[in-house]
């Protein structure tokens, strides 16, 4: 490092545990400032934003930072996948910061797959009514001996990146039916789909999927085109009574329209990890609605060790060189690594 004369400060603002430690433990030729959420993190970082340069942060944070008119930040880490909170709070800017911006995609796929097939398990097995039979104290499994195995179920998975690829990779070793709706671009650009898929179809035919899957997963990011996507829709799920699962972003369906395809039975339940309003007001009626499984938008939870590239990545050397170049003013997006998704904001 010797060779070196300018040493990167990293600023880590994040809700994600442990992250600036083992930020710190990861090398030695940084130096790593904590902004603490627990107490007035808006007056910590005005105090700071002047500073900051290199940020690892969650997209809420880093859009604040991006906003404030003295910033100076010249790449930020993104702690998640979704970076709509993000944009949000730079949209009414009159001009969009120059920086990096990269978000680390690679670890979320595999915790979200596992999160729907565990889900699909439980509730074809019926893991609810077996909790129910033990509170009783009760041998009667009577009411366990019918269910249907995954390799007997279509699933539809909504989102085709690198998220929703890795969901469809789980769902076909368990030898499930696998359909996927892309933008029609995409399906008529002659592009080599994913093989594990067994059917594709073009969002304008997005119909024809709705009717043909016993299971639809959402991975989609909010954006124009997504909002209220499912909205006038899922009434094309009832000839299989579909179970939704949205993993994605909640503004996908509003609310209405969700309790309302549950209510008339077009839909036969749903999982739901992510909602339009969060945390979920205990006034909404989905809390109550029968065959539906709510859950704290836990599916892909950021783990410290994943957002700082240490053991799960093991790109240290290249880690630094992102900030060695940073220092020279050369922007090479390539050091990063092939698991994270960077672009630049202009």
């Amino acid at each position: 490092m010797s060779a070196y004369k300018k040493v990167a400060k990293v600023f880590v603002a994040s809700r994600v545990q442990n992250l600036a430690n083992i930020l710190r433990t990861s090398t030695s030729d940084i130096v790593v400032e904590e902004c603490s959420l627990s107490q007035n993190p808006e007056n910590q970082l005005e105090k700071h934003v002047s500073e900051i340069e290199f940020l690892f942060a969650d997209p809420d944070i880093i859009g604040q930072v991006l906003a404030h008119p003295r910033n100076k930040v010249k790449w930020a880490q993104s702690t998640f996948a979704g970076l709509d909170a993000l944009f949000k709070a730079i949209d009414k800017l009159h001009q969009l910061p120059d920086v990096l911006i990269s978000r680390q995609t690679g670890g979320f796929g595999q915790k979200m797959g596992e999160y729907v097939i565990g889900q699909i398990i439980a509730r074809e097995r019926k893991f609810d009514i077996m909790r129910d039979l033990q509170k009783q104290k009760s041998f009667d499994g009577s009411q366990l001996y019918s269910y249907r195995c995954l390799n007997s179920l279509s699933i539809g998975i909504l989102g085709f990146g690198t998220i929703g690829q890795e969901v469809v990779r789980q769902c076909k070793a368990m030898n499930m039916n696998v359909w996927a709706a892309v933008r029609d671009e995409r399906f008529d650009s002659g592009e080599n789909l994913n093989h594990s898929v067994d059917n594709f179809v073009p969002m304008s035919r997005l119909n024809e999927m709705l009717t043909e899957v016993d299971y639809l997963v959402n991975v989609l990011p909010s954006t124009p085109k997504t909002r209220g996507l499912l909205s006038d829709k899922l009434h094309f799920c009832e000839k299989k009574k579909t179970i939704f699962i949205n993993i994605g972003r909640g503004d996908i369906v509003d609310d209405n329209s969700l309790i309302t395809a549950i209510q008339n039975g077009w839909l036969g339940g749903a999982i739901l990890d992510v909602f339009n309003t969060e945390p979920l007001p205990s006034t909404s009626e989905l809390w109550n609605l029968p065959n539906v499984t709510i859950s704290p938008h836990v599916s892909g939870i950021t783990f410290a060790v994943e957002v700082c590239g240490v053991q799960c990545f093991g790109f240290s050397d290249s880690f630094m060189n992102i900030f060695l170049t940073f220092n020279n003013e050369i922007f090479q997006i390539h050091e990063l690594n092939s698991d994270y998704n960077s672009y630049r904001l202009h």
